[in-house]
């Protein structure tokens, strides 16, 4: 896991860079537009350089070496999926400081909408997340823009028919329980994901 953290290193640093200065930008606007998009914003710039280990690891053929090393595949593709988890939560905390700081200092920011699409912004990656990581596994880097491509195009659709069955249902409280499906049904994508991944990875022949 230490390998696919210094491998987009470079790269989470200045996106954590790029967003801190984004969401301090947004929160002092204090629009509620504004707001929404820096709760939503950290998900969409830095879990995604997880994303990019697969791709690092094919390129400089670690994904060969790692093989022979005594650690099993089943460990390889959890610490790929740790890695991603790692920024996520770091991708929370990070918006959630900032927020917590403008909202004791300045005006409030922490309310249900920020929470409401903190959980949808964690659920989209998420979403993306499962759907990359097994296709990535099975055909190959090679195809990783155009698996990217599907898989955010999945993820949106998916998005969008939960919040129609949801808003058709006329189920009380629509953002607060649309936030918390979403976010859950992710996790459990992401959890079948991961054992599909395990299933592709361990048959697979270099």
């Amino acid at each position: 896991m230490l390998n696919n953290l210094y491998s987009v290193e470079k790269s989470v640093r200045s996106s954590s860079l790029l967003t801190v200065i984004a969401v301090v930008f947004l929160f002092l606007t204090n629009h509620s537009a504004a707001l929404k998009l820096a709760a939503f914003l950290p998900f969409v710039l830095i879990p995604v350089h997880a994303f990019e280990v697969l791709k690092y690891d094919a390129m400089s053929g670690w994904n060969k070496y790692e093989l022979v090393l005594p650690i099993s595949r089943k460990r390889v593709v959890g610490s790929k999926y740790l890695t991603f988890l790692l920024l996520v939560i770091f991708s929370f905390l990070l918006v959630f400081s900032i927020s917590f700081v403008v909202h004791t200092l300045m005006f409030p920011t922490i309310y249900s909408v920020f929470l409401n699409y903190s959980l949808r912004g964690m659920g989209l990656i998420i979403c993306i997340a499962a759907i990359i990581y097994p296709f990535t596994y099975k055909l190959g880097t090679d195809k990783s823009d155009s698996i990217m491509m599907g898989s955010v195009g999945f993820s949106l659709g998916m998005f969008f028919a939960i919040a129609f069955i949801i808003d058709l249902i006329g189920v009380e409280g629509f953002d607060e329980k649309f936030s918390t499906f979403f976010f859950m049904l992710s996790i459990i994508f992401l959890t079948i994901s991961y054992i599909i991944s395990v299933n592709i990875y361990i048959n697979k022949e270099y």
